[in-house]
């Protein structure tokens, strides 16, 4: 990675928007904005200001963020620029500054994925665990996801690893400093039970740890729950109610739904649960092969399910129970009287029954369901290993103190450091205080270009 260049690139999503960013770091980030803007920055100053971007034969409105080196995100001159979001401007506005870059002889390049925020991990603005939170919110899919990328910024990881590498290392010197002086006889510079107290200390703090966290790709893998029914049943009026959003198209016509939609849906409760709901097309007989592509879709939906949902309408006979089947009766204000065929009926006309499926939902699939406690850590998997390595080391280190507690002396040092050495190391990868390069190649290879 060339940290003398000055990168530039698109930040924002793909995609049209009302707003896209463009984000440019380095020594001559300036330099470069100073040649579009029209008669040129007339001060050099941390703020937000509103500008036109030159272009070759017009000029754009722009909102131009400026921020020097000592207050930035990533420890160098930076701004960023959003601009109307039209994926055309944007990278036209990105290869016009690299060009003035490249014809000026300037070193300036487009920034490769994750190398703003590798940046601010190497210029000291924040930890690898913070690197790697960023990277985890920006590939957030749900709320939780959201929720779980901002817990893990908030360092509590990070704390943990110092405070457990420092009892480490500080026992560690002592125990090598003991094999230095083996020939002493009365020179003894670490006890067996003081070591074993440091120790325990250390892998009971891990330990804990390990207990109130939650994976991260756990979360990355919610519930799967399928609205069923025949054509007209009223599943995707139902799946735009459950979501809050009119998500599909809603039509008497049938065969409306031609691919299967899915959404995050929060369920109500203390603490917050998240499934993934899924429209798909009714069950029909194909007429077309546009149609058995369309029941294909939706036979792998429901075979990949955690959880149907049958939506019974008026006058339809509901499946027979099922563990993994909720039979709702749809459209129950077009009745006289309540069905006792069906889980549960619902109307979507007057808001009837929703409440109740929700909660039903919610105890089916209460055992898969994402909850984030307020004491919980998430773990990336590479911090997840990091933490049972260590404690693996730690393990067995007791073990051999135990078995040393008759002599109640430290046997074999060379052994125990060892073991202590290599727990150091697997919790030190956490904040990057042992960052091979290939640990940092995985981290900054899942971002994007422009984070």
């Amino acid at each position: 990675m060339d940290l003398n260049s000055t990168i530039v690139a698109i930040s924002s999503p793909p995609g049209h928007s009302n707003r896209g960013v463009v984000r440019c770091s380095g020594g001559h980030a300036f330099e470069l904005l100073n040649a579009r803007i029209p008669g040129g920055l007339k001060e050099i100053a941390r703020g937000i200001r509103v500008i036109r971007f030159r272009l070759e034969d017009v000029s754009v409105p722009a909102l131009l963020t400026l921020t020097l080196e000592s207050r930035s995100y990533t420890g160098e001159d930076s701004f960023e620029l959003q601009l109307p979001g039209h994926p055309v401007l944007l990278n036209r506005v990105v290869n016009c500054l690299l060009e003035d870059g490249f014809r000026c002889g300037l070193n300036v390049r487009p920034a490769g994925p994750g190398e703003f925020t590798a940046r601010a991990f190497l210029s000291g603005r924040i930890g690898i665990a913070e690197a790697e939170s960023v990277a985890a919110l920006v590939s957030a899919r749900s709320d939780g996801e959201i929720l779980a990328a901002q817990r893990m910024r908030d360092n509590r990881l990070g704390k943990l690893s110092e405070f457990v590498s420092g009892i480490l290392a500080d026992a560690l010197a002592l125990v090598e400093a003991g094999i230095d002086f083996t020939d002493e006889e009365d020179v003894t510079a670490i006890e067996l039970d003081d070591l074993r107290q440091r120790i325990s200390t250390a892998l009971g703090d891990i330990n804990q740890h390990l207990q109130r966290s939650i994976g991260l790709e756990s979360l990355q893998s919610l519930p799967l729950v399928v609205l069923t029914g025949p054509a007209n049943a009223g599943k995707s009026t139902l799946f735009n109610n459950l979501i809050g959003s009119d998500r599909a198209v809603v039509s008497g016509i049938q065969g409306t739904t031609r691919d299967v939609l899915i959404e995050p849906m929060s369920l109500p409760g203390v603490q917050q649960t998240e499934v993934l709901l899924a429209d798909i097309a009714g069950d029909e007989l194909p007429a077309s092969h546009l149609d058995e592509a369309m029941q294909r879709a939706a036979a792998d939906a429901k075979h990949n399910s955690d959880l149907r949902i049958a939506c019974v309408p008026p006058g339809a006979r509901p499946p027979a129970p099922n563990v993994g089947l909720i039979r709702v009766g749809t459209k129950s204000d077009l009745l006289a009287a309540p069905r006792d065929d069906v889980d549960v009926s619902v109307s979507v006309k007057e808001r009837r029954g929703i409440t109740e499926l929700q909660q039903i939902i919610n105890q089916r699939v209460v055992d898969r369901c994402f909850r984030l406690s307020g004491d919980a850590f998430v773990l990336a998997p590479r911090q997840e290993l990091a933490l049972r390595e260590s404690a693996r080391c730690l393990g067995e280190s007791l073990t051999l103190l135990d078995a040393w507690s008759e002599s109640g002396t430290i046997e074999a040092p060379e052994i125990a450091a060892g073991l202590m050495r290599e727990a150091l190391n697997s919790i030190g990868e956490i904040n990057g205080v042992v960052s091979p390069d290939e640990i940092l190649d995985r981290v900054f290879s899942a971002f994007c270009i422009g984070k």
